[in-house]
Order: C-alpha cells, then sequence, then structure tokens
C-alpha cells in the first residue's frame, strides 16, 4: 500500500586547617631507561582538611580519583605522585620546576608549573568528596574518576576530558580541540563547550539542567535525564539516544536525530535533516530551512499535528482525522489529529520551508538502535 502524499513544490534540498606537610620522595635512576615506559618519579602527601579544593594548572595530563573511605576514614590525605619516562641522571630538574602545596587559609591544594614535562602525568588521589578544578596547555588531557564534590571546573587545550561516574552539583568543562567524553552516569548541572572539531560523547547525565555547545564536531548523548536541555551546534552533527524533559536543540549545518523523546522538544536546523521519535509527546516543534524532517510515533500515540513542507509524507498505517490541507508558493500544510488528541497539551509542529515532511510509525523495540550506537 502507499502512503499518502502531499506535494506543494520542488523535491526537498536536503553542541579541605590544618597545616600541610609535604613528604616527598624521588625516584629515579641514572643512565638510560631501559624501557620508554612511564613510572613515579616523585611523590607527595599532603595532609588535608576534608572538603577542600583541587586546583591544577600543568601543561601535561592530570588524573584525578578518589580513595578507598574504609582505608582513609579522616578524608584528610591527598596524595600527588609525577610520573614519566627516566631518560637521564638530570631528569629530577625538571619536577624542582612543579610547585605541590595546600593553602590552609583558601582549602586549597595547588599543583602549579608551566616547565614541567609535556609527556609526564601527574596523578592526583583525594577523599571522595573534593572539588576540581583543572586546566591543562597543550595536549595535556585531563581524566576524573568516581568523585563527588560542589564544582568540578576542566579546561583543555588540545587534549582529552575523560569523565568517569561524577557526582557534582555543576560540572564545567570547555575544550579547544579536544574530544570529551562522559562514561557511566554523570550528574549534577552540566556545562560543556567544545570548540572546532572537538567531538562530545555521553554514556548517561543526569541533572536539572544540561547545556552543550560544539562548533564543527559530533555530539553524541545515550541518555539524558534533565529537567531542561539546550544542545547546540555550528555545523556538528547531534545524535542522542533516549531523552527525558524538556529539550531544545539547534545545528546550523549538521543534522539532528533523537532516538526517544519523553517530554517537550523545540529543535532547528538550517539545512540538516532531523529524524525524531516521539514516544511520550508534550509540545514538539520542529523547523529546518532546507533540511527534510522525519517524525516517527507510535502507532497508538494521541497527538494533533501540523506539518508543513514541500512535500508532506504520511505512513498509511496512520489514521488521520480532521484533516485539513492547503497549499500556497509551493509549499502544502497538513493539519491533522490521531487517536482523539487534545490539541492544547500535546502536538506536534514540523516546518521546512524547502524540503519533505514524513510522518511515520515507530515501535519501542526500533529504537533501541538509537541507544546502542
Amino acid at each position: 500500500m502507499s502512503s499518502l502524499l502531499y506535494r506543494g513544490g520542488c523535491s526537498c534540498l536536503s553542541w579541605a586547617g590544618r597545616r600541610a606537610r609535604v613528604v616527598a620522595a624521588c625516584r629515579w635512576k641514572g643512565g638510560r631507561a631501559a624501557e620508554p615506559l612511564n613510572k613515579p618519579l616523585k611523590q607527595w602527601t599532603l595532609i588535608v582538611s576534608p572538603q577542600s579544593r583541587l586546583c591544577v594548572e600543568l601543561p601535561c595530563s592530570v588524573r584525578v580519583s578518589s580513595q578507598d573511605p574504609f582505608a582513609y576514614p579522616h578524608a584528610d590525605r591527598v596524595f600527588v605522585t609525577v610520573s614519566g619516562v627516566d631518560r637521564n641522571v638530570h631528569r629530577g630538574l625538571d619536577l624542582d620546576n612543579i610547585e605541590v602545596k595546600y593553602e590552609e587559609s583558601s582549602r586549597q591544594v595547588v599543583i602549579h608549573s608551566r616547565d614541567i614535562d609535556s609527556h609526564t602525568c601527574v596523578e592526583v588521589t583525594t577523599p571522595v568528596r573534593f572539588d576540581v578544578n583543572i586546566k591543562t596547555s597543550g595536549t595535556g588531557s585531563v581524566n576524573i574518576k568516581k568523585i563527588e564534590c560542589d564544582n568540578c571546573h576542566i579546561e583543555t587545550e588540545k587534549g582529552d576530558s575523560v569523565l568517569q561516574s561524577v557526582k557534582s552539583h555543576a560540572v564545567n568543562i570547555r575544550t579547544d580541540g579536544g574530544k570529551v567524553s562522559c562514561l557511566g552516569t554523570v550528574y549534577g548541572n552540566v556545562n560543556i563547550y567544545a570548540a572546532a572539531q572537538s567531538s562530545v560523547k555521553i554514556e548517561k547525565l543526569q541533572g536539572t539542567s544540561i547545556n552543550i555547545c560544539t562548533e564543527d564536531g559530533t555530539l553524541k548523548a545515550k541518555y539524558l535525564y534533565t529537567e531542561s536541555s539546550s544542545i547546540s551546534s555550528a555545523s556538528g552533527d547531534i545524535r542522542l539516544g533516549s531523552v527525558h524533559g524538556d529539550v531544545n536543540l539547534h545545528s546550523q549545518h549538521g543534522s539532528v536525530t533523537v532516538g526517544s523523546l519523553d517530554g517537550s522538544l523545540s529543535a532547528s536546523t538550517c539545512d540538516g535533516a532531523m529524524d525524531i521519535y516521539v514516544s511520550q509527546v508534550g509540545q514538539v516543534h520542529l523547523k529546518s530551512e532546507e533540511g527534510c524532517i522525519t517524525v516517527r510515533v507510535p502507532e497508538k500515540l494521541p497527538t494533533s499535528l501540523q506539518l508543513a513542507g514541500t512535500t508532506v509524507d504520511v505512513s498509511p498505517d496512520i489514521q488521520l482525522n480532521e484533516i485539513q490541507t492547503t497549499s500556497k508558493e509551493g509549499q502544502v500544510t497538513l493539519t491533522a489529529s490521531i487517536n482523539a488528541a487534545n490539541g492544547r497539551e500535546r502536538w506536534i509542529k514540523a516546518e521546512s520551508k524547502r524540503g519533505t515532511v514524513s510522518l511515520k510509525t515507530q515501535n519501542w523495540l526500533q529504537s533501541l538502535k538509537f541507544h546502542t550506537t
């Protein structure tokens, strides 16, 4: 059986105070290293007040992880290790240029250097609850794993940023060229800015608000659970799996895909295509200048419809009620309802000025492909 096709003209054109005590243990050997493997070169143990803050500014990679709370129940230690390749006997001179201290008055651990070898790695283990503020230059990457805090702030130039199982009131990430990855579940109000070709890949975000912006890189997220989300990109594709809450999406020249929507959505593109599966509808507004729009719905979803494009294509297994069609200046507009919808609370509006708008049915099993990509 062929689909219902409404034509109006041309075809589709197609984002912690106690005093600090430092115990330093320098570990290096003379001569050339037998193997080019990173090993501990210098270590510090800092005594801190609970619920302090870590401030790092380095030209190398930084890794932060939490301690076992049963091994350190007082939450008053921070361990810092510099690892690298021991190339010669003078290697330790570079390590004198790194500052590691605990400032009692401000309750913050400071790790700072501008001259340390960019190929080294600074590893920090903190109490479970510890604020984090890290800035790296060059290709220095940041990896944060299993911490809880009020604020988590990361800035990189070309280095990647990886967060794994982080709980924070506020998470702020900015990169000028590195990748951003969120593994496991990241809790908090999240702000991510990824410039140039930087891409963003997310397993699961859960918080009150989420703001993500990319320039040319792709954004992929499997699960978003928020009250409100704002996601935008200049030319990168936006690919979302299961989305809950009120969402605002915009990609100027990239495409937009939503595998499953439970909430309200406002999405727009200039010439990128849109493919949206609306599993539980609130209010959905989709708009494109030149891109094609595909809306997928469960067969029994009640909603009002307003679809407008050069061509409006409705799958034959969708029963439309109260159909009205108009055609003007090469564009056709279809107004209808399905499954006795209340037009004030549940509606879908899709408009493409120079593209095709399609309405199709899809079940939850078919939508799983978006969650696993």
